[in-house]
């Protein structure tokens, strides 16, 4: 039934005209609930308020292979089969690694006391899919040189977003900013390349005390086979340290085939081996067939080529471990460069 204000008094028509007024602004619970906000979204889910967490940040990451990978700005749970010195040098343990380069932190005399695998799931030989399914990781990168790993690159991907990085292609100092900017920390890797620094120019100091400024370094290891490889400063094997760190030279053969190359290693015969030997030689011995380094150092000695070279008999080959002295990652090399400094200064004080 209509209501007619006609009928009512002055004073009774207006008490009625302002309850019917906020009748009509006034919304039950249920309304008010279900009217969208700007604060909605599209679906009718409340918006993340500063309290909430927000949506994973990415960026787009061109990796060695040429692919564009769309990464995380701040990866958590990163998985890996190369670069865990890297990583750990800018904060970042992983929470996966294969078991090569678990058994490279465990067998470095340099390493193993300081505990760094504790905590990182061994992956395999090569990345084990299940296992890294488990993990739950928000980034994987994979070592271009690893042939095995590569060929799971695209189911990898399926898992989480997964980076393809060369090994052996840069100095320490450029991988380390590499795999710094991956994980979302770049001003880590400055902050450990300053402390490095710092370090390397005061073993300078002491060096250019006892050792000429034309003195030569070659560095090489002797393999199964008579082989032999020589060592430029992007490979591992106290390379970087001795050459780039410590600016030591290379002898003008070595310097020309492997000192800033891709690859930065050669490998020669015992009969040409004396073309590329300076003045002293660092030398690691590596069966990586039947794991035994002393049979192959007593064959090596126990070589003419190598018993009739200078260096040979006048006591200038400084002998180092391979296991601490194979990886390239900045927490061995900087360990490597303290035991380069220990036995040069000690070579030559005598």
């Amino acid at each position: 039934m209509k209501l007619s204000l006609k009928f009512l008094s002055l004073p009774a028509a207006l008490v009625l005209l302002v309850m019917l007024l906020v009748a009509c602004g006034a919304q039950s619970p249920a309304e008010t609930a279900a009217e969208p906000t700007p604060e909605s979204t599209a679906n009718g889910q409340a918006a993340p308020t500063p309290e909430q967490p927000k949506e994973l940040e990415t960026r787009v990451f061109k990796d060695y292979a040429g692919r564009e990978v769309t990464i995380p700005l701040h990866p958590k749970r990163i998985i890996v089969n190369q670069f865990m010195g890297h990583l750990l040098a800018v904060g970042m343990k992983p929470v996966g690694a294969t078991k090569p380069q678990l058994t490279q932190f465990e067998d470095s005399s340099f390493l193993k006391p300081l505990g760094l695998t504790e905590g990182v799931e061994d992956l395999g030989d090569t990345i084990s899919l299940e296992k890294t399914l488990t993990l739950s990781p928000d980034l994987i990168i994979v070592q271009q040189n690893n042939a095995d790993d590569n060929k799971n690159v695209e189911e990898l991907s399926k898992i989480a977003p997964t980076v393809v990085l060369s090994y052996g292609s840069k100095t320490m100092f450029d991988q380390l900013k590499e795999i710094a900017d991956i994980a979302g920390v770049p001003e880590k890797a400055e902050q450990w390349i300053a402390q490095y620094e710092s370090k390397a120019e005061q073993y300078r100091k002491q060096l250019a005390d006892v050792i000429g400024p034309d003195v030569t370094f070659t560095v090489m290891e002797a393999w199964p086979k008579s082989e032999i490889m020589i060592f430029g400063n992007l490979f591992g094997r106290g390379t970087f340290s001795l050459y780039n760190s410590l600016q030591l030279k290379a002898p003008p053969k070595v310097h020309e085939a492997v000192i800033d190359k891709e690859p930065s290693y050669l490998k020669v015969s015992l009969e040409t081996l004396p073309d590329y030997i300076g003045d002293y030689v660092f030398l690691t011995v590596y069966d990586w067939q039947d794991g035994d380094n002393s049979k192959l150092e007593e064959e090596l000695k126990n070589a003419p080529v190598w018993r009739s070279l200078p260096v040979v008999k006048e006591d200038r080959v400084i002998k180092v471990d391979v296991k601490s002295f194979l990886p390239g990652d900045p927490l061995s090399i900087e360990k490597q460069m303290e035991e380069q400094t220990r036995l040069l200064l000690e070579k030559f004080k005598k």
